[in-house]
């Protein structure tokens, strides 16, 4: 009986820590199903295939698929807000764009949710903006258009792809940023970005500000003239475009961004897993070839840092939106 007593004593301690090493590796198996990414906007598009390019690469380091699901309308809007109200469990996560998550509800206090209402993770890549002129243009730089903007206010016109685009605020800021009133330059809208280019192209425009993957082939071409770029420093592909900086203007540092955003209160461990896990992605060559590739920048940022940059995008451009007297309410 007492041999009996310690064997079944054994057996209970057994199973008791067999149960509680399952238990710890289940808790710490994330993840252990595949994931959603969800994608604010249609198949096809840039955004997507960032996504798809992240979702290619990444599987290797996180151990399961990346499943991407695209959801589009309302400027991303219901995707971004489809994502929202899933478990803050890390299997429902987001590809993170900049007028999505930001300029959308910065511009529109009826989106229902704000920067306070998602979980930053990484940011992955940037796409920066550059000021264009058609060829042809008398203006041969910067301050020759800031210049004749000055002379004659009211006159020279902007092509931009709606209100509330990064093209509008990124004009408006280089306008505000130099000094000159926001009517000083009349705004000519149009319907997406590449109408928006066709307008300049067109001659209906006297300039445009836009991502530098939508004036890439018109730069090479010679169709376009680039007077102006917002990155930090001169890009290796276009060495002979000035920055905005070097040219007296650093606050006018506007770019377009990508990468991995979760629900509200997702859990750090999760945060940090999927960090480590881009961080690893992003030097990958199959990874920067597919970005170079759709005209992104690589640009990391963590956890912390890309939560305190979309917060101050987020008061910048609501800011932007009351000044220029198109926040909608």
């Amino acid at each position: 009986m007492q041999h009996n007593g310690k064997l079944g004593l054994l057996t209970t301690a057994l199973v008791t820590a067999g149960l509680m090493a399952a238990t710890s590796a289940v808790a710490g198996e994330y993840p252990d199903k595949p994931i959603k990414l969800v994608v604010a906007s249609g198949a096809g598009g840039s955004t997507d295939t960032a996504a798809r390019i992240m979702a290619i690469n990444i599987q290797d380091h996180l151990g399961q698929p990346i499943i991407v699901v695209n959801k589009k309308g309302a400027s991303g809007g219901i995707g971004i807000n489809f994502a929202l109200k899933g478990k803050p469990d890390g299997y429902l996560l987001m590809e993170g764009m900049i007028g999505g998550h930001v300029l959308h509800p910065a511009m529109n206090t009826s989106t229902g949710y704000t920067p306070a209402d998602y979980t930053p993770i990484a940011m992955t890549q940037m796409n920066p903006n550059v000021l264009i002129v058609k060829a042809d243009s008398p203006y041969k730089n910067l301050g020759d258009l800031l210049g004749a903007i000055k002379a004659k206010p009211g006159k020279l016109k902007f092509s931009h792809a709606g209100a509330g685009s990064i093209h509008y605020f990124g004009i408006h800021l280089l306008l505000k940023t130099a000094g000159l009133g926001k009517n000083s330059a009349v705004s000519i809208p149009y319907k997406g970005g590449k109408r928006s280019m066709a307008g300049l192209l067109r001659g209906e425009a006297d300039f445009h500000q836009t991502n530098l993957v939508s004036a890439i082939s018109f730069i090479r071409a010679g169709k376009v003239r680039a007077l102006a770029v917002t990155t930090k420093k001169r890009l290796k592909g276009f060495p002979k475009v000035p920055t905005y900086a070097e040219l007296g203007y650093p606050k006018v540092d506007i770019f377009g961004w990508r990468g991995v955003i979760g629900p509200k209160n997702l859990p750090q461990a999760i945060v940090d897993k999927w960090a480590k896990a881009v961080q690893a992605t992003m030097k990958r060559k199959g990874w920067k070839k597919m970005v170079k590739a759709v005209g992104d920048v690589p640009r990391y940022m963590g956890p912390e840092e890309f939560t305190k940059h979309i917060a101050s995008d987020f008061k910048r451009y609501r800011a932007m939106a009351t000044d220029l007297g198109i926040l909608v309410k």
